[in-house]
């Protein structure tokens, strides 16, 4: 019996050191993270609200030329708006012999073409008046041949002859430069400036008027497309000034400006983002297909008065920033200081009324000690030793997810 006892005191002795050693660690290592307390002061500045989205590069202008953008040049304009004309009478004549004649009796009521400029299928060249009272329109397909060369037929018609091919594959031209002469005197234009990227037509090929004769790229003309969130596309207008930073140029920035704004959303996950068209102004020597961040300048204030965005707290309607009042050894008070607020971004926020310039607020920061390998997470409440004036809900998140404000769920002053 009398070694059972002696057992069971020698047990109690060891649970009891055990126990008091947890609690010893565990009461250690909760004294080696405290919280602190930083100062800044109200600074005055230019501050600008953004909103970002990322992209690649491509062109401006990237497309096909077909033959059904074929032209005939309009050589002379015979008739004026307001002329009668009898049924055959010439009104105008193509370089290639090709004669357009009014269909009716009547009057020109309105004339479109105009000596040296190029004619495509289907054009409205005149509008005129019958005897009846009828507008009717007059186009390049209410022609007669006199050359043997019909433009009623062929241009732009189902099938052409290409006579001469004036560009090759990587030359650069002009917009209005002639890619292609047809035999029936026709011409296919480029319709953009660019770079020819591929050719599908040489001297003798016979053309579709729907065939893809070459393809243009402009590699000057540069823009970038950026998925916008959706809680923040209404913000985004055309106009607006963008800055462009590449992936593969590192320290630079480029300009841009926003020129489209898609009307319709794409949800992935359940989130909705929103395509934004920005040009490029100098793209230098960025290429298609490059990544993009671009940053939209959605408000921009100078001599803003403003404050790191973990400064200011909010009770319910209330916001405010906690003010030192007093510094006395370890010891500081502070004073809570109502305040309205204006535009903020990730980092900063306006102060509108009850701070002035050089003023110092305090912004919390955690600083740890001691050898602890375990991880720290603030509870809302408050800190080991009384630091709870900021009530920082949520654990601590300073500044994060898309308010700007920390909740106060607690009293008012803080850091007493």
């Amino acid at each position: 019996m009398k070694k059972w006892v002696i057992i069971s005191v020698i047990v109690v002795v060891v649970g009891g050191g055990s126990g008091w050693f947890i609690y010893s660690k565990k009461n250690n290592q909760t004294q080696s993270v405290m919280a602190t307390a930083q100062t800044i002061t109200a600074q005055k500045g230019k501050l600008e609200v953004a909103v970002t989205g990322s992209g690649s590069v491509t062109a401006v202008t990237d497309q096909d030329v077909t033959a059904a953008d074929t032209k005939q040049i309009v050589e002379s304009v015979s008739v004026t708006s307001g002329e009668s004309v009898d049924k055959g009478d010439t009104l105008a004549t193509f370089e290639n012999g090709d004669v357009v004649t009014a269909p009716k009796d009547g009057e020109i009521t309105k004339v479109y073409a105009v000596d040296g400029n190029g004619v495509t299928q289907g054009k409205v060249l005149f509008r005129m008046e019958d005897e009846d009272g009828v507008t009717l329109p007059i186009t390049s397909e209410d022609s007669g041949s006199t050359s043997g060369n019909s433009s009623a037929e062929n241009t732009g018609g189902s099938s052409l002859v290409a006579d001469s091919v004036s560009v090759k594959e990587g030359d650069v031209v002009k917009a209005g430069a002639t890619l292609v002469t047809f035999t029936d005197g026709s011409i296919l234009q480029a319709p953009v400036s660019g770079t020819i990227t591929s050719l599908d037509v040489k001297s003798g090929d016979s053309v579709q008027s729907s065939a893809t004769v070459a393809h243009m790229t402009n590699y000057s003309s540069l823009e970038t497309t950026i998925s916008v969130d959706e809680l923040d596309i209404t913000k985004v207008k055309v106009g607006q000034s963008v800055k462009i930073t590449a992936s593969a140029f590192e320290g630079q920035s480029f300009d841009g400006t926003v020129t489209k704004v898609s009307n319709e959303g794409t949800s992935t996950n359940g989130v909705s983002t929103f395509d934004v068209t920005v040009k490029i102004k100098n793209p230098k020597s960025l290429k298609i297909g490059m990544s993009t961040e671009a940053s939209i300048l959605i408000q921009s204030k100078e001599n803003a008065l403003y404050v790191p965005i973990e400064a200011v707290y909010k009770n319910g309607n209330e916001k405010y920033v906690l003010v030192p009042t007093s510094t006395d050894g370890s010891n500081q008070s502070t004073e809570k200081v109502t305040v309205k607020t204006g535009i903020t971004n990730d980092k900063s926020v306006e102060i509108t009324s009850g701070l002035t310039e050089g003023e110092s607020v305090e912004i919390p920061s955690v600083q740890s000690r001691g050898n602890s390998t375990g991880g720290f997470m603030m509870q809302g409440g408050g800190f080991p030793g009384g630091f709870s004036g900021g009530g920082f809900s949520g654990g601590g998140n300073f500044g994060g997810g898309r308010n700007f404000e920390r909740s106060q769920t607690g009293g008012g002053q803080g850091g007493k």
